[in-house]
């Protein structure tokens, strides 16, 4: 063992003597030089002794046995896992009980050892494993937390930015006339809508960053390709989009899906090389899956692209950047599938299928 070896600092909540002594004979035997660890080893026989012990040190990891004299079961858990958040939790029982095995997991302990099954290679590697996923998981915890507070600037930045350019937009549209006016008018609009979507992005990471289920309703997708037709022509007057959707067809979704539309949309326009940009869009319904191809006659979808929107590939800096995840990623939410296509003569089709409402 070098010099350099890290020494975990282990504490075992457990009043039974045979069973700790048991327990330190496990961690402390000839097999657990195969994991080159030092163990600091404290033993408290009683749950006050253990939370007093949790409240003064700092632990690598707790053993905790779930039958002490003043609480049992996942009472016991709960209340050492209010009284901790550093900490990482192996639960030792003397039951073989399944479901509270599956109960003491989902409430916060890392793993969960009937004693009776308990050796010293399996004792270390519930222990090491149990540290290593309680790293990972603060990781976790400490990039979710960065990812919501840089997500609150970017709002707050976007809206004053937005919020300037609305109050100047006002002052011409006011002063203006004709054309002019009207792309005044464009612009507020524009402004709004930047808002807008702003706001439903930041909820959508808060909602995933705190493992929030999406909840999905009936949304009319005649209407959200109707509307963003209408957006799309109006940003560009040298292209035709062609609709072939039946009326009021309703999908499993969310007020999202518009963004979901107008992002591919966009795509096929402002990519679209042709000397007549051409788009169109067929909806079509069958058991249950309502399918949407969007077809375009411009240069095509780079390979790598086409790997990552379908789910083949990671994201690379070649990739179109967040425009592709936030599809990908909103589909997949709704239970839907996405793939791409060559079009024929020229260009590309992108397929989503959505079920049903």
């Amino acid at each position: 063992m070098t010099d350099d070896t890290e020494t975990l600092e282990v504490l075992l909540i457990e009043d039974n003597p045979g069973d700790a002594r048991l327990i330190e004979h496990h961690l402390r035997g000839e097999s657990a030089q195969a994991f080159a660890e030092a163990v600091e080893l404290t033993h408290v026989e009683s749950l006050e002794a253990g939370l007093e012990a949790l409240d003064e040190g700092t632990y690598s990891l707790l053993f905790l046995d779930l039958g002490l004299p003043e609480s049992s079961g996942i009472e016991t858990l709960e209340r050492v896992d209010d009284a901790v958040d550093a900490t990482p939790i192996v639960v030792l029982t003397g039951l073989d009980d399944t479901e509270t095995a599956l109960a003491a997991i989902q409430h916060g302990a890392q793993d969960y050892l009937p004693k009776d099954e308990v050796d010293s290679r399996r004792l270390w590697r519930s222990l090491r494993y149990a540290v290593e996923r309680h790293r990972q998981e603060q990781a976790l915890r400490r990039r979710t937390e960065q990812l919501e507070f840089f997500s609150g600037i970017l709002r707050h930045d976007v809206n004053n930015g937005i919020d300037v350019i609305g109050r100047n937009a006002s002052l011409l549209e006011a002063e203006l006339t004709g054309e002019h006016a009207d792309r005044a008018d464009t612009i507020l609009d524009w402004s709004d809508n930047i808002a807008d979507l702003t706001a439903k992005v930041q909820g959508m990471i808060q909602g995933i960053t705190r493992g929030e289920q999406r909840d999905l309703e009936s949304v009319d997708i005649s209407g959200v390709i109707a509307d963003q037709v209408d957006t799309v022509e109006g940003m560009d007057e040298g292209v035709t989009i062609d609709t072939s959707v039946p009326f009021g067809l309703l999908v499993q979704a969310d007020e999202m899906l518009t963004e979901v539309i107008h992002n591919l949309l966009t795509n096929a326009v402002e990519h679209n090389d042709a000397d007549e940009p051409r788009v169109s869009v067929e909806v079509t319904a069958d058991g249950g899956t309502v399918r949407v191809d969007i077809r375009d006659n411009g240069p095509g979808l780079p390979e790598t692209e086409r790997d990552y929107l379908c789910g083949r590939d990671q994201q690379t800096e070649e990739s179109s950047g967040f425009g592709l995840h936030f599809v990908r990623t909103m589909v997949s939410g709704y239970g839907g599938s996405i793939s791409v296509a060559d079009n024929d003569p020229r260009g590309t089709v992108i397929t989503l299928e959505l079920l049903e409402a």
